[in-house]
């Protein structure tokens, strides 16, 4: 039995994924009852596709590690302006680096995904505060990604890579 609803992020499985210069993507729209239930998928591309309830799956979670966080303690040698806050993230082959900057109301949350240096061909970010989606975005040709007007509060992080699905925590306070 299903339990794929809208919003999940997924991976299409199978022969049907090889079609597609990505298989990851967000469920936009679901149709019918198990087991003849279809569901809309939107691919970082922005394409929309179809699929039945067997082709597509949720990729397995991989929790990061905070290796580096400037607001609990500086790193000597980092670029930078002291008035933003830089974090690393390492999950196996991944490293995930974001910059927030701003202050007041206008924080802005600059990333980047990299895989043994090099940036994934694609991948689906999803910000989530208080476990409402905030921002979904696709990442560019270097790995990078941006988000305005970020929300105080506990952050997740959200990356979906093809056979895996990221997760990054941290806390937006006021600077």
């Amino acid at each position: 039995m299903s339990h794929l609803e809208i919003s999940d992020r997924v991976e299409v499985a199978g022969r049907v994924g090889s079609e597609f210069a990505s298989k990851i993507g967000l469920i936009t729209t679901a149709r019918g009852i198990w087991p003849r239930r279809t569901f809309t998928v939107r691919l970082p591309d922005g394409t929309e596709s179809d699929f039945w309830d067997s082709q597509v799956q949720p990729p397995p979670i991989t929790f990061a590690d905070m290796v580096v966080d400037t607001q609990v303690s500086l790193v000597p040698g980092l670029r930078g302006s002291t008035s933003a806050r830089r974090m690393r993230f390492i999950s196996g082959e991944f490293d995930i680096y974001l910059r927030l900057t701003g202050s007041g109301n206008e924080r802005n949350l600059f990333g980047q995904l990299t895989a043994n240096g090099i940036a994934p061909e694609s991948s689906l970010k999803t910000l989530l505060f208080h476990g409402e989606h905030c921002v979904i975005t696709v990442t560019d040709s270097w790995g990078g990604f941006e988000v305005h007007q970020v929300p105080f509060g506990n952050a997740i992080l959200e990356i979906l890579v093809p056979s895996r699905r990221i997760v990054a925590t941290f806390d937006v306070s006021p600077a």
